[in-house]
């Protein structure tokens, strides 16, 4: 026992630098234990940036019990991370929001206990908040300690400067001070990067086990990366890491540059201008991790990049491009955005109208009693980067102007007060004008109009949002000659 507190006490305490050859970010490897355990919790109440296969694992455990379900329902509930906005920034870019997120996490990385925690976070969050999640950690302490930190501590502790060698030979973090320069982002050499290291319970993924890692997430300057801790197959996994440390680069890109890109794209006379600058965002960081990959491997991966086939087949068309700009030292810039442009409408000739592009930035704005229930059918078959919600109908003056504004696809689902909310969106949406809304029928409305595509349902019966839901599934893209369908 004593043996393994003072092996806990290392972790925690003696971070390993990696410091690279020439200009670029440095970076050290860490391990702390308190990090991991709020990285456990995390995970476990299914967190945006949580590994599934360690949800499932614990899901399979005897520790998931009737009682560690209702302590994640209450961690769920907790105002952990409250945000803000940046003003100034391009809505929807990484930059324009803020959050808690990053100092409570880097507080976590430097905490020794979680008393040690609390005192590093004091002010950060309220009191009681703060005083709910050491409850919650401490009541998921015992699994975190039999499922995770002890079967895998020592192996991490051996992990830890392996990993950190292998950044320092292959020169990794000069390379991404190149892709730094493309991205025309505020990131000085001195804002360390601090990878985390976090193990993933189901080891018995890839071959032998033996993945390095195949999941990380980036929050302020903490990597935190989920990983097999008996792996050193690292080329393996550095396409997933700079991926998500691009995302960091993208966020501290220069304000001015941000501005300009916003317009670049958006000034486009291609009709797939936004749809282009909605999946600017993946795109570029899938070819950065490919790119530094292939520094490695001597060529990108082959087969699948990304598992969304227009970011994968995006990120492909742009590689020549972007990865051009980077070798030559160049800075994203209009010619650049005008060739992205040009590539995405040669690879997706029929993103206009494609509803798998189309729900990529979705509103969701009901009158639905049940309003989880009735987007499920929706949200179950289109897959959405930006998802964003409103209810009720009736003068919602923010869900209006969203409505209006062409950057959302708005997917309206009426399910009571049917005449005075058709009439209502009639008014205030041109693309309905034009269109004889009878409120007392059940049907799905997919048309466009000056703002973009916009779909309506007015449903009398619930199953009929699921109806709906099925009919554009099965369309799978606007069509003119059938924009009105009548419900059962």
């Amino acid at each position: 026992m004593k043996l393994f507190i003072c092996l806990c006490l290392l972790l925690v305490s003696l971070p390993v630098f990696a410091q690279p050859a020439a200009p670029g970010p440095a970076v050290t490897v860490e391990v702390n234990r308190v990090f991991c355990l709020v990285r456990f919790v995390e995970t476990l109440a299914g967190s945006s940036g949580g590994y599934v296969g360690s949800r499932k694992a614990f899901e399979k455990s005897r520790f998931n019990t009737p009682a560690a379900r209702r302590w994640l329902r209450h961690y769920q509930n907790l105002n952990r991370e409250p945000g803000f906005d940046f003003e100034g920034y391009p809505v929807g870019r990484l930059g324009s929001q803020g959050s808690t997120a990053p100092a409570y996490l880097a507080a976590s990385a430097d905490a020794q206990s979680l008393p040690d925690l609390q005192r590093r976070t004091v002010g950060l969050l309220p009191n009681e908040v703060l005083a709910s999640l050491d409850s919650v950690y401490r009541f998921f302490t015992p699994a975190f300690d039999t499922l995770a930190w002890q079967p895998h501590a020592a192996e991490l502790n051996k992990l830890r400067p392996a990993y950190a060698e292998f950044l320092a030979k292959s020169q990794l973090m000069q390379k991404f001070g190149r892709l730094r320069t493309f991205y025309g982002s505020v990131w000085p050499d001195e804002f360390s990067y601090r990878i985390q290291l976090n193990p993933q319970l189901n080891t018995s993924q890839g071959v032998g086990g033996l993945t390095f890692t195949n999941h990380a997430w980036v929050s302020g300057n903490t990597v935190l990366l989920d990983c097999h801790p008996a792996s050193r197959n690292f080329v393996d996994g550095t396409a997933v890491v700079f991926h998500e440390m691009s995302h960091s680069l993208s966020a501290q890109q220069r304000l001015g540059l941000q501005q300009q890109l916003e317009c670049w794209y958006l000034h486009n006379p291609s009709p797939n201008r936004r749809a282009a600058y909605n999946l600017m965002e993946e795109a570029l960081a899938t070819v950065a991790g490919e790119w530094i990959y292939a520094q490695q491997a001597g060529q990108p991966e082959s087969g699948e990049w990304y598992n969304d086939d227009y970011i994968n087949r995006y990120a492909k068309a742009l590689y020549p491009l972007m990865t051009g700009y980077v070798e030559r030292g160049q800075t994203i810039d209009s010619m650049f955005v005008s060739q992205a442009i040009s590539a995405f409408d040669r690879t997706f000739p029929q993103a206009a109208t494609d509803y798998a592009n189309l729900f990529r930035k979705v509103l969701y704005w009901s009158n639905a009693e049940d309003f989880r229930a009735a987007i499920l059918p929706f949200s179950d078959r289109f897959k959405s980067s930006f998802t964003y919600t409103s209810s009720p109908i009736l003068n919602s003056a923010k869900a209006l102007s969203q409505a209006q504004g062409g950057e959302f696809l708005p997917v309206i689902l009426v399910a009571q007060k049917h005449e005075a909310t058709l009439r209502y969106l009639r008014k205030n949406l041109p693309a309905l004008r034009k269109q004889r809304l009878r409120p007392e029928k059940s049907f799905l409305l997919s048309t466009t109009g000056p703002n973009g595509p916009i779909i309506l349902v007015n449903a009398h019966d619930p199953a009929q949002f699921t109806a709906a839901a099925v009919l554009l599934a099965k369309q799978s893209h606007l069509d003119p000659a059938h924009s009105l369908q009548w419900l059962k």
